[in-house]
């Protein structure tokens, strides 16, 4: 079990309790921690992927699609492939959830080579462009794994062209 600590930047935690041996058929599970009034990533959905949330402590209101729904401790929320979610942590305590990916496809690599930017100092926050143009690149290079909703995918796709004209690499 490994823990990527997206910290200082992003008060979260993701523990990778199952890798999966066939990234297109297995599924991968994380436990994620996500500290008091954190949201999750920007309004997303997965072609491919069904994506499967269990509170284990605290809870979490996620936005699907047009839908706003409460999920506590002990219940579940399943997310089917093209449906925009989600979620954010609204309590004063830190939110923990199981998170399966089924199929795997790259979430894990994803996940691992954000951590690395996190810790290598190429993304220090939301409010400054390098950080974003970053942000962008990890998102377009997973492309078939997930495309943003908002802000458009293709502000990513703008922005990770940018990075690689001035020289930014993954």
């Amino acid at each position: 079990m490994d823990t990527l600590d997206f910290q200082p930047v992003i008060k979260t935690k993701a523990t990778v309790i199952k890798s999966a041996a066939d990234k297109k058929n297995d599924s991968v599970i994380m436990i994620a921690e996500i500290g008091p009034g954190v949201a999750g990533p920007p309004l997303h959905y997965h072609p491919s992927q069904h994506e499967t949330y269990e509170v284990l402590e605290g809870e979490a209101e996620f936005i699907l699609g047009n839908q706003t729904i409460m999920v506590r401790q002990g219940e579940k929320i399943e997310i089917p492939p093209n449906i925009p979610h989600t979620f954010i942590n609204r309590s004063n305590d830190w939110l923990k959830m199981r998170d399966t990916h089924l199929p795997a496809l790259t979430f894990e690599d994803m996940m691992r080579e954000l951590h690395q930017l996190v810790q290598g100092g190429k993304v220090t926050g939301f409010n400054n462009l390098k950080s974003l143009i970053y942000l962008s690149m990890l998102w377009v290079k997973h492309k078939e794994l997930q495309q943003s909703v908002s802000p458009p995918f293709f502000i990513m796709k703008g922005m990770n062209v940018i990075g690689r004209l001035i020289g930014y690499r993954l």
